[in-house]
């Protein structure tokens, strides 16, 4: 009896989801030890120099400049400093406006293709104009785990009625190999269906330490509040994430969760 052309398919399908499975975990892994085997290698080669430049340089340099330059950047930072305290100020005097400006947020995260799965449960607390967020990020397949504690240490956000703008600076740290990354984050919030409704999207990108990034992730989420009570709600959540390893290995994934929320509008 000859297979029928749909089982062949079938077949042809789970062979090559199996093949792409193998190789994407352990392909990464394999990349953040060779990545950092480089940078160690490259700023072993060029650290004589670089020092030698840089002290030269640094002797070149007259009182007068030293002098001039401490000012001048003592002065922006004493600006910007009060001017982002008088903004600070006047976003907390108008907190009702704009939802969730002073809040906490707790997220269980899973996230599948049938082939990987994520889970990432983070933690996120919102001041005003700055947050900052705190996520596990586990990705497993059959040929092991890769995990990381990713840390947007400071996140700048500027309301704009029901929507966020928001910019953040961070690491993220990789368990094993151990390695660490700088990241910065990009993204929105926006607030529909009298606050019900939250719409997010988040673009991650990590430094180089040689030629490519660790990882570039975008993410979009939608969550709904189906329970509120007092400052404390619950919202269903479900979304898409697109995530790149060293421009080689990359994947998208659909997830399902759960937000709860401590909100003091």
């Amino acid at each position: 009896m000859h297979p029928s052309p749909k089982s062949i398919l079938f077949i042809s399908f789970l062979l090559f989801a199996s093949t792409g499975v193998y190789s994407q975990v352990q392909n990464i892994k394999s990349s953040v030890q060779n990545d950092k085997s480089s940078s160690v290698a490259y700023l072993s080669n060029s650290s004589h120099s670089s020092y030698r430049n840089s002290y030269n340089s640094y002797n070149d340099r007259t009182s007068f400049k030293e002098s001039f330059t401490d000012y001048i950047f003592g002065s922006i930072i004493h600006g910007l400093a009060f001017i982002s305290v008088e903004a600070q100020k006047s976003v907390l005097y108008n907190k009702e406006s704009h939802p969730n400006l002073v809040s906490l947020q707790a997220d269980l995260d899973y996230g599948t293709n049938f082939s990987e799965l994520t889970f990432n449960p983070s933690f996120r607390a919102n001041w005003g104009l700055l947050a900052t967020d705190f996520r596990y990020a586990l990705l497993h397949d059959n040929t092991g785990s890769l995990e990381s504690l990713d840390w947007q240490v400071l996140i700048l956000r500027i309301p704009i009625k029901n929507i966020k703008l928001n910019y953040g600076i961070g690491f993220t740290s990789i368990m094993n190999p151990k390695s660490t990354y700088f990241e910065s984050s990009t993204g929105f919030d926006i607030n529909l269906n009298e606050r019900k409704l939250n719409l997010s999207g988040n673009y991650r990108w990590t430094s180089r330490k040689t030629d490519y990034r660790y990882r570039q992730e975008v993410k979009f989420t939608a969550d709904y509040k189906i329970i509120q009570k007092d400052i404390f709600s619950i919202s269903p959540m479900i979304g898409i994430t697109y995530q790149e390893y060293f421009k080689q290995d990359s994947y998208l994934l659909f997830n399902a969760g759960v937000r709860i929320r401590l909100s003091w509008d």
